[in-house]
């Protein structure tokens, strides 16, 4: 059997395998050596590094990986073999990293693990920015130097470095899904960061609510419950609670127990994806009760707080729930910006912080759990009394009034720093 000299390419591949004495080919211009299997169908690559003698590392098998995405790739498999001699070898079968993504993007189609609105976000990136910028790039060649130029630099430039950033840590995600599920051998990912790219800092978004807008926000919902019970009543859960938008939206009246104080917002509903209880106050049972009872006067006996006003039996949809505020806050500010506001305002009124990761829904360490373990209910239902004593002052309690009074001088806005202390 014996080894031949060509220039390696898949045409010279397919004419040698009809030849039972040719074993293997050699390609003098790479340290590269392509070995035929049994039945001459199909083959392996080895990569061939001199190290005190030749050292053979199987790279890839053929046509699995085709001659030009092998050639292509020796030198990285070269620098990652020289940098640790232990280091895989291994070629994949994706040429280009459009491929890859692609495969993610079909996989989120069908992950019911994920969120709709995490793979909406994610499907957007991908397909408006990841796409765009890196679809056709070599899969061997995605590297800091490559992502700068074809992706960071040119994002940065129309976007703000917070949405590059989220575009750069799905692409993280998607490679890093893959080499665990082994559809590559090799994450070209790791170790990436967004400060491999910048130093500038990204600044969190100034709040476009404060304290002091919340006596007007108050006076105007009163003034529309009448006409528009489903978005005020939205808002105003939204705020009184510090409660994302979906969350709120899916809400359902059988999670909601008026007698019990008590509303019950189910992990399929959260982002975080945990259970999540919130205490109702006197003033929130009374604004529910006046919503509810608006809705049996509208005809609605349903299961949802925010049925669909197109699909009946169906909650409001995500751009129902965005009209509501693209209505109310005519671009000056957004649902979050109300979970903003509260979270803000109950540091001012000197709620805990810890009981704010609570009533937020956020992730607590061990250590928090166990604190809270007996006493975290008592703590969340004070916080929500002061806040919503707070709020009364500012004018909700006008909104728990079944008779929808007016009130006939607008409150003033009160600081909440140091307020009844």
């Amino acid at each position: 059997m014996a080894t031949l000299n060509v220039s390696l390419s898949d045409a010279v591949i397919k004419r040698y395998a009809e030849d039972p004495t040719i074993a293997e080919l050699n390609d003098p211009r790479h340290p590269l050596r392509f070995r035929y299997r049994n039945d001459r169908s199909r083959g392996s690559w080895h990569v061939v590094r001199h190290d005190k003698g030749d050292i053979w590392r199987k790279a890839a098998n053929w046509p699995d990986v085709p001659a030009r995405l092998m050639i292509d790739s020796v030198p990285a498999v070269l620098a990652r073999l020289m940098v640790d001699p232990k280091a895989p070898a291994t070629v994949d079968g994706w040429q280009k990293v459009g491929q890859v993504l692609t495969w993610y993007v079909e996989r989120m189609k069908a992950d019911r693990g994920l969120s709709k609105e995490r793979r909406s976000s994610s499907m957007s990136l991908i397909n408006r920015q990841l796409l765009p910028a890196l679809d056709t790039l070599p899969l061997c060649k995605l590297n800091r130097d490559t992502l700068d130029r074809h992706l960071i630099w040119h994002m940065q430039e129309e976007y703000s470095l917070g949405y590059v950033k989220s575009a750069l840590d799905v692409l993280k995600v998607v490679f890093n899904r893959a080499l665990i599920l082994k559809k590559i051998t090799v994450n070209p990912m790791a170790g990436v960061t967004f400060g491999n790219f910048t130093k500038a800092k990204i600044r969190p978004k100034g709040a476009r609510l404060r304290h002091v807008a919340v006596v007007d926000l108050l006076a105007a919902w009163a003034e529309a419950f009448a006409s528009d019970p489903a978005g005020v009543a939205l808002m105003v859960l939204m705020l009184t609670h510090a409660t994302r938008i979906s969350e709120t939206r899916l809400a359902k009246w059988k999670n909601i127990h008026l007698d019990a104080g008590e509303w019950f917002i189910p992990g399929a509903d959260t982002k975080s994806k945990r259970d999540h209880l919130l205490p109702l106050t006197p003033q929130a049972v009374a604004f529910l009760q006046r919503y509810r009872e608006s809705q049996k006067a509208r005809g609605y006996d349903g299961a949802y707080l925010f049925p669909s006003t197109a699909h009946a039996g169906r909650p409001m949809s995500r751009s129902q729930a965005f009209a509501v505020f693209t209505r109310y806050g005519a671009g000056d500010w957004t649902s979050h910006d109300l979970r903003k506001l509260a979270r803000t305002t109950w540091g001012e009124l000197d709620v805990d912080g810890l009981v704010a990761k609570l009533l937020l829904n956020h992730s607590l360490t061990d250590l928090e759990a166990t604190y809270f373990q007996s006493r975290g209910e008592v703590l969340k239902c004070n916080a929500l009394n002061k806040w919503h004593a707070w709020l009364d002052a500012q004018g909700f309690d006008a909104l728990q009034d079944k008779t929808g009074a007016r009130r006939a001088v607008k409150p003033a806005a009160v600081d909440p720093a140091g307020w009844l202390a």
